[in-house]
């Protein structure tokens, strides 16, 4: 099954939600992985920077691959019909 242009979400730092589509997918080592383009995702890339400026370190691209089971699939619309019953 094929993850490409699914919407998937991903909880990041306890509680912060990260939403995006999937551009691109691999098999490693017999495991899924997903690259995903994050939509309004500052927050995480200004932490990232923050990360790597503190620890005198180079960003490793790797780190933009997610293992499938790490994402979620949703359906935007039905999301967007619940969290408005939150009201």
């Amino acid at each position: 099954m094929s993850f490409i242009g699914k919407p998937v979400y991903k909880v990041w730092a306890t509680n912060a939600l990260r939403f995006g589509n999937v551009t691109e997918e691999k098999i490693e080592n017999g495991r899924k992985y997903v690259r995903v383009d994050w939509k309004d995702d500052t927050s995480h890339q200004m932490d990232i920077k923050r990360v790597t400026e503190l620890r005198k370190i180079e960003y490793d691209s790797g780190h933009e691959w997610d293992y499938i089971g790490n994402v979620r699939v949703f359906d935007p619309s039905k999301m967007i019909c619940t969290l408005t019953k939150l009201c």
